[in-house]
């Protein structure tokens, strides 16, 4: 009786750290971008991958540079780059990201609440800096086109009136102390949507 207590007791407890270990890695891989972002002429890596076992379902962003050595070191990886695909349980109907890498800048394309976002990042002493954000927004009465480029210091908006050919474009200066990072990107995003 005592060693069918302690065998159960040690089989209960192997199940419980299975459990608990199997949950760590529970990311699934759903977009992957290959590219040159530090500009050493070696193909990076970038991966795109939800959190399965969470209700919320999280997606992390990571970013591998390619070493002289031919192997992948981690330069980036967060969870809170974007806003999780379940909101309080609920779909927040937001589509999951597209990223891509042009002119050795990341470019992550999403669509947030019918709104299409592209933000582009530049990697900068060992910070990947947002350098760029285009928004294009429709509704029934007119698309608005904004570029923010956050090196000129200016946001350029261009307006155009559904079933007109004229378009009206406005463009004002911005301060930018310090440019947003991945790191950061989250308040970024809110201090510009208000």
């Amino acid at each position: 009786m005592k060693k069918t207590f302690i065998f159960l007791s040690l089989f209960l407890a192997t199940q419980i750290f299975a459990q608990q270990q199997g949950n760590k890695n529970s990311f699934t891989l759903i977009k992957q971008a290959i590219g040159d972002l530090n500009k050493d002429g070696l193909q990076d890596k970038i991966i795109l991958s939800e959190d399965t076992s969470n209700a919320k379902r999280p997606l992390r962003l990571q970013i591998f540079f390619l070493g002289s050595d031919r192997k992948f070191k981690s330069a980036f990886s967060s969870t809170e780059v974007f806003e999780p695909q379940n909101h309080e349980g609920e779909n927040n109907s937001n589509q999951i990201p597209d990223i891509r890498v042009e002119n050795n800048n990341l470019v992550i394309s999403k669509e947030i609440n019918g709104e299409k976002q592209e933000q582009t990042f530049r990697h900068n002493k060992g910070k990947f800096e947002l350098i760029s954000v285009f928004k294009i927004k429709s509704d029934e009465n007119a698309t608005i086109e904004t570029k923010t480029d956050l090196i000129a210091g200016t946001i350029t908006e261009i307006t155009k009136k559904t079933g007109s050919k004229k378009s009206k474009k406005n463009q004002r200066e911005i301060t930018v102390n310090t440019l947003p990072t991945l790191d950061n990107i989250k308040s970024f995003n809110a201090e510009i949507s208000q």
